[in-house]
């Protein structure tokens, strides 16, 4: 260490003063060996391995200063006896060009070589590879070339520095605020579809067209207020059958007219049966009649379906006596529409 007070003198002033602002980046030592090719046309130098001793700080994980020292004592190649001492010092900045486990890098630097006693500026230039040991240590390797003030441009002196970098004082980490660490908000569930608007969801509204301006029950269908009129609907059918014959459609109709001039109305239809057959099966065709007719506002006069409903009564209400063939005709039938107001609502 005699031979080179200055940069160990710089090692005891920089290591207990080490600035507040230190925490930001990293302090590192970098112990290792310095090997060097000397140009013969100018020094007659053996080639020669000493030891390297660097300290440095990087300010971040690509940029890093560094102060160092290697000292060699190369014979010459002349057959003289004896030996030369170089004492060499200088302050390089290094840039690491990724900060993965292996990473290239170049170097570039300025500093003094004491050729025997003799000062020389130099100017070193390489390219070097940092491979990752561990989170605190390094292995690093360099090739450089030196170029020195008093000597021909075109001499230079090639060297390897290789060395084991172990840091000190890690760099501090961004503190995680509570904003960062909270859980993503969890999205709100969807909202059932409801494609009237009505406030009913699709899966149970029963009435999917009712207008806007209805209030509407638990299924979705307009409230009705009061029954304001019956109308008597004479609509037969063939034995055991729901179909509707053309020749009522005219009597369909009037009840079509009836709602479209009068908007705030539905109907009620009733379906009946005469008593032939099962009182079940009855019960089911009537049910059958009456959405018959239904279906025929709907389909063929545009009435919205939400205001037609239909009833069936089996044959407990026959009009006349089933004892004959003509009465049982009467009573296949659908004679009644109940009309009724609706109750308003507010715009929804």
């Amino acid at each position: 260490m005699r031979k080179c007070p200055l940069i160990f003198s710089l090692l005891v002033f920089l290591v207990p003063s080490t600035p507040a602002w230190a925490d930001a980046g990293q302090f590192y030592l970098a112990p290792g060996l310095q090997w060097m090719e000397f140009d013969e046309e100018s020094t007659n130098l053996d080639d020669d391995v000493g030891y390297f001793l660097g300290l440095g700080y990087e300010v971040t994980d690509q940029l890093g200063f560094e102060l160092s020292t290697f000292d060699l004592d190369p014979d010459p190649n002349t057959g003289s006896s004896g030996s030369f001492d170089i004492d060499n010092t200088k302050l390089d900045v290094l840039y690491y060009l990724n900060t993965n486990r292996i990473s290239p890098f170049v170097v570039g630097g300025l500093g003094n070589a004491n050729f025997n006693g003799e000062n020389t500026t130099q100017l070193d230039l390489g390219v070097g590879l940092r491979v990752k040991l561990t989170d605190n240590v390094v292995w690093r390797t360099a090739l450089r070339s030196f170029n020195y003030q008093d000597r021909d441009h075109e001499d230079r002196d090639m060297g390897i520095d290789s060395s084991l970098v172990f840091y000190f004082g890690g760099r501090e980490q961004p503190q995680q605020t509570a904003s960062t660490s909270a859980p993503a908000p969890i999205p709100e569930p969807a909202p059932p579809a409801d494609s009237d608007s009505d406030g009913v969801p699709d899966s149970r509204d029963q009435c999917p067209d009712t207008p806007m301006n209805y209030a509407v029950d638990n299924q979705g269908c307009p409230i009705p207020v009061e029954e304001v009129a019956r109308v008597e609907l004479l609509v037969n059918f063939e034995l055991e059958s729901a179909e509707v014959r053309p020749q009522f459609f005219d009597e369909i109709e009037e009840v079509a007219d009836f709602m479209e001039q009068y908007p705030d109305v539905v109907v009620e239809l009733e379906g009946h049966t005469d008593n032939s057959g099962p009182s079940e099966f009855n019960q089911n065709l009537s049910e059958r009649r009456a959405e018959a007719v239904g279906a025929v506002l709907v389909d063929e006069f545009d009435i919205q379906a939400s205001r037609v409903t239909a009833v069936g009564y089996g044959e407990e209400q026959p009009m006349v006596s089933n004892d004959t063939r003509a009465g049982r005709q009467q009573n296949r039938r659908v004679i009644t529409v109940i009309i009724k107001t609706l109750q308003r609502y507010q715009p929804r």
